[in-house]
C-alpha cells in the first residue's frame, strides 16, 4: 500500500487540531477512519508519527518533520485542484488557453476575464487567461495543457519559441508606509539600505526584472524567497523589503496597502512582455492570435510597442 492524499490530510488535521476527534470533525469522517488512515500512513513510513495520549495527540520528532512537508504538499495539491477546476474543456480550433505568469494581485482575475473577452471578440475565438506561477505554467505548456504562456521577461529553452509583443515600464513595490513610498521615483542607490526580494516562483525561470537590475549594478542585499515563502538568509528582516515590478500607474496598485514607485528614467528599463509556445506545437487558435498579437494587445492600452 502507498500513502495517499487522504491519509496526509488526516495527519495534518490531527497535528493542527491536537486530537483525532478534532481531525475527524474537520475532515467530516469518523474518528475510526482517521485513526486507521494515520496508522496506515505510519506503517508506510515505518515509524510512529504521533504520540497518542489521554489528552490528545502530538507529533513525534519524525512526525513533526513529516507534518512540515505534508502541509506544503497539501497547499500545492490545493493549488493544483484550483487550477484544474478553472481550466475549461478545450477545443483547439476555437479555444485558446493562456497562462499569465504573475503573483495573484488585486482585481487580477477580473482583469484577466476582461482581457480574455476583449481579445476573444477581436479574434472571434474563445480565450481564457489564467494567472499561474511561472514554473507551473511551463510544466502545463510542456504537457500540452495550455496553448501559450505569457510572461514578463524573456525566456529561452531549446523546445520553445519566445516572441516579444511589447514592453512595460518598471518600478519598485513596497508597503504604503515604506520610507521610499513617498518618492516620485527611486534610483538603484536608494534601495541599498533595504532587502530586495527575489522570488523562486517568479524570478527563477526567465530574465526577470530583478535579474536584469542585478546585472546593471544593483547593490542592495538580495533575499531569496523559496516557493514555500521561506527567506534566505532565514533571519532576514522583511519588514522594509522591496521587490521589482512592472509599473502600471493608470491601473492602481497591485496589492492592498502597497505602492509601486517608478524607477528613475535615467536608470529605468522597459521589460518585454513575451509569449512562449512549444516549437511545432502551436494550436490553430494560437496561430490566429499570433497573426494579430501586437495589434490585439495595443487595444488593452497596457503595452508600449
Amino acid at each position: 500500500m502507498s500513502m495517499d492524499i487522504r491519509q496526509i490530510r488526516y495527519l495534518v488535521a490531527a497535528v493542527e487540531g491536537g486530537s483525532l476527534s478534532s481531525a475527524a470533525k474537520q475532515q467530516f469522517v469518523t474518528v475510526q477512519a482517521v485513526s486507521k488512515g494515520i496508522s496506515e500512513l505510519e506503517n508506510e513510513v515505518g515509524t510512529p508519527l504521533l504520540i497518542r495520549g489521554n489528552h490528545g495527540v502530538k507529533p513525534t520528532a519524525i512526525g513533526q518533520g513529516f507534518y512540515d512537508r505534508a502541509r506544503k504538499t497539501l497547499e500545492s495539491f490545493q493549488e493544483l485542484q484550483d487550477f484544474s477546476e478553472r481550466v475549461p474543456a478545450r477545443n483547439s480550433a476555437n479555444h485558446l488557453l493562456v497562462t499569465f505568469c504573475a503573483p495573484p494581485f488585486e482585481g487580477g482575475d477580473d482583469a484577466m476575464r476582461r482581457l480574455s473577452a476583449l481579445l476573444g471578440a477581436r479574434l472571434g475565438i474563445e480565450i481564457e487567461i489564467l494567472i499561474v506561477p511561472g514554473k507551473t505554467s511551463l510544466v502545463a505548456l510542456r504537457s500540452h495543457a495550455v496553448d501559450a504562456v505569457c510572461m514578463i521577461g524573456e525566456y529561452s529553452a531549446p523546445d520553445t519559441d519566445c516572441i516579444s509583443i511589447g514592453s512595460l515600464p518598471t518600478g519598485v513595490g513596497m508597503t504604503a508606509t515604506h520610507p521610499l513610498a513617498s518618492k516620485k521615483t527611486v534610483r538603484l542607490a536608494d534601495l541599498e539600505p533595504y532587502p530586495v526580494m527575489w522570488s523562486e516562483s517568479f524570478d527563477s525561470f526567465n530574465r526577470s526584472i530583478c535579474t536584469i537590475y542585478s546585472e546593471r549594478g544593483l547593490t542592495a542585499p538580495i533575499v531569496r524567497i523559496a516557493e514555500d515563502g521561506t527567506p534566505t538568509p532565514d533571519d532576514a528582516d522583511l519588514s522594509q523589503a522591496v521587490y521589482f515590478s512592472v509599473y502600471l500607474s493608470p491601473f492602481g496598485q497591485p496589492f492592498r496597502n502597497s505602492r509601486v514607485v517608478p524607477i528613475d528614467p535615467a536608470e529605468a528599463i522597459s521589460i518585454p512582455i513575451c509569449f512562449v509556445t512549444l516549437k511545432n506545437a502551436k494550436s490553430e487558435a494560437y496561430l490566429a492570435l499570433e497573426r494579430q498579437i501586437r495589434t490585439a494587445f495595443k487595444l488593452t492600452s497596457l503595452l508600449r510597442v
